[in-house]
């Protein structure tokens, strides 16, 4: 249920229209796989000599991605968003790790996601609401935590390697979180350029970024959870 709800708080925004977007030749969502890598499996795979390609160590490429994702403190980048049903919204993401998030949907979009360390945040600036999730209830917290050691923090549902793309597919190992996601990197220093939500019922979301900066200073206002205004009221005693 908590995926089910985190892919559509954390990556539906309610688009004006719909965009027809051309699916990347290097990962199709409906490549997920479930199928669960057995412990032998993560050592180095023996080279295929009818081929004659070089041997996919996939533990040398999980500690590739892991060192990636600890070197990030600072990250913004712009993201095209397709939602299940082929709608496309556009916006900025911005990230402080360890904890800190934000996605800022283009107009007529009222949406923000905020993740401040400890919880994430729906804000629906038109409806004036805020619903809060455990960060560490979504997957989020595969990206924010502190210290990423992908084999431990979940479940590698399947690793590869193809043209010039590395495919991570991960779930929760508790089953806390229903369903998977797939992060995809680019290039040889695994630039996180996409990622693929799969939710209970099977339905895809993907999140693809473009223009990613690192290194940036960041206002750490970007990542307060408003409250809600009947909160605030309250607190004026106002009734």
């Amino acid at each position: 249920m908590i995926m089910h709800l985190i892919s559509a708080l954390l990556l539906q925004a309610s688009p004006a229209a719909a965009e027809a977007l051309p699916e990347p030749a290097s990962v199709q969502a409906e490549a997920v796989q479930p199928e669960t890598i057995q412990p032998e499996a993560a050592q180095a795979e023996p080279a295929q000599a009818a081929t004659g390609q070089p041997a996919f160590d996939r533990a040398a490429a999980i500690a590739d991605v892991n060192r990636y994702l600890n070197a990030i403190t600072t990250l913004r980048a712009h993201f095209i968003q397709i939602s299940p049903n082929g709608s496309a919204a556009r916006g900025v993401v911005s990230i402080a790790r360890p904890g800190r998030l934000l996605f800022e949907y283009d107009d007529p979009s009222p949406i923000r996601v905020i993740a401040d360390g400890t919880t994430v945040a729906l804000e629906d600036r038109a409806l004036e609401t805020v619903d809060r999730v455990p960060l560490r209830s979504t997957p989020l917290w595969w990206l924010l935590k502190s210290d990423i050691d992908i084999a431990n923090d979940a479940e590698v549902v399947d690793i590869r390697s193809e043209y010039g793309f590395l495919s991570v597919i991960v779930r929760d190992p508790d089953g806390e979180m229903d369903g998977d996601i797939e992060f995809v990197f680019a290039g040889p220093e695994l630039e996180l350029r996409e990622w693929f939500v799969t939710d209970a019922l099977g339905e895809v979301t993907r999140v693809s970024l473009l223009e990613t900066e690192t290194g940036m200073a960041l206002n750490p206002r970007l990542f307060s959870i408003p409250e809600p205004e009947s909160r605030r009221d309250s607190r004026r005693g106002r009734r």
